[in-house]
């Protein structure tokens, strides 16, 4: 059996690739709620690029660090398949993660993929060495290095996607980035190379081990650099909290922010009472049979159904801060976040009649009463809501004087 030793300085450097990969990941993966199906997948395939190109990084540079007393080289096929499937399967857990509701069980099958995703493009890129050694595994490195790789990825997500703050992505990030080492160098522990009956001569590489993984890592951190640019801002971040007791309190938080600029707020709205007027004034009625001239119409709802934990729970109106469409579905936000309800816009919009909520975008319903602000930055408009005044909702063009004229703005 050869003896094989470690380079420290490169082992750092792979370690601190996968911390920015992981960060660049979770980073990009953020915010995405309040795109579109098609917009969204395109960010999650940008962030499964940085997570599982980093990933495959890390492990070269771990490689690289390993110092056999044998010429050894790669094949292109088994390296090239290794960064794929890094990609692809990291990809696929992204995918779950934002597919629906992000409940328990999701988070442990998208960090259980995430995990195997590491694990499997580990042995693949093992599988591209050759020449002066052959590669031996014991049994004990392949579930050693399993469960570490989805226990610590299942962690790094929960505490990630816990509550949607920098530091939370950071601390998440931190932890799956050790998590891919760890579960590369636990792998290494259980692996032995052994010698050849036969020596090969191989041609001595044009770069150092020490210099090729220097370009790597700063290609990493380029890359990833690149796609931090990109990147939806990290705005407001609404906690994820359980509810005390009330079971109709929304349980799911979320950043639903969707412009890459942090404008300046133009005019707040005002009180409640002066900023409804309008809009309330202005609600369809209809006279009653009678003739007498009564006001006579179907009382709105004073609570919305949504799912979550495969029941059906409600929220109170007065609490829903917004409404976005989301397919045939629709989301619900307050100042817990936001939960799935299974009706259409079009159908909670009926359903509310008019009054407090008015239509500020196709895809888009306000509750006036939580609109704290109004601010325009160029073409496009917004209406503040939330405590914090920093979670937006779009105002279409078509929609902005009917909105300003209920802020009482006009």
């Amino acid at each position: 059996m050869l003896i094989v030793s470690y380079d420290p300085l490169l082992v750092v450097a792979s370690v601190l690739v996968a911390i920015m990969a992981a960060y660049t990941g979770l980073r990009l993966a953020s915010g995405l709620s309040q795109l579109d199906a098609a917009t969204r997948k395109q960010e999650i395939a940008k962030a499964a690029t940085a997570l599982g190109g980093g990933i495959w990084s890390m492990h070269f540079i771990g490689m690289l660090a390993v110092q056999i007393p044998v010429p050894i080289r790669y094949d292109a096929l088994a390296t090239l398949g290794s960064v794929l499937v890094a990609i692809l399967v990291t990809g696929l857990g992204l995918l779950v993660l934002h597919s629906g509701p992000r409940t328990r069980l999701r988070i442990c099958l998208a960090g259980s993929l995430t995990g195997l995703g590491i694990v499997s493009m580990h042995y693949i890129g093992m599988s591209a060495i050759g020449g002066n050694c052959i590669v031996v595994y014991e049994p004990a490195g392949y579930v050693i290095s399993t469960a570490i790789a989805i226990a610590a990825s299942i962690a790094a997500l929960w505490l990630a996607y816990s509550r949607r703050t920098q530091l939370q992505i950071a601390l998440g990030s931190v932890l799956l980035g050790i998590t891919i080492a760890s579960m590369h160098y636990s792998a290494m522990i259980y692996t032995r190379f052994l010698p050849t009956t036969e020596i090969l001569l191989l041609e001595e590489p044009n770069l150092s081990s020490g210099m090729l993984a220097l370009v790597v890592a700063f290609a990493a951190f380029l890359i990833c650099g690149l796609f931090l640019l990109t990147a939806i801002p990290a705005r407001a971040v609404v906690p994820v909290q359980e509810p005390a007791s009330a079971p109709d309190r929304a349980v799911r938080a979320q950043s639903w922010d969707d412009d890459p600029t942090r404008p300046h707020v133009l005019a707040a709205a005002q009180p409640v009472g002066a900023a409804l007027a309008p809009a309330v004034a202005a609600e369809e009625t209809e006279v009653s049979p009678s003739g007498n001239g009564a006001v006579e119409s179907d009382p709105p709802p004073s609570r919305l159904p949504y799912e979550a934990n495969q029941a059906t729970r409600f929220i109170a109106v007065e609490e829903v801060y917004a409404v976005r469409a989301d397919g045939h579905y629709t989301k619900l936000y307050n100042d817990q976040g936001e939960v799935l309800c299974p009706w259409p816009i079009s159908r909670v919009e009926t359903a509310l009649h008019a009054g407090a909520f008015i239509r500020t975008h196709r895809s888009y319903l306000v509750n006036l009463r939580h609109v704290r602000g109004f601010e325009r930055v160029g073409d496009k408009a917004f209406c503040l809501i939330g405590e914090d005044n920093d979670a937006r909702v779009p105002v279409s063009r078509s929609r902005l004087q009917d909105v300003r004229q209920a802020l009482g703005l006009r």
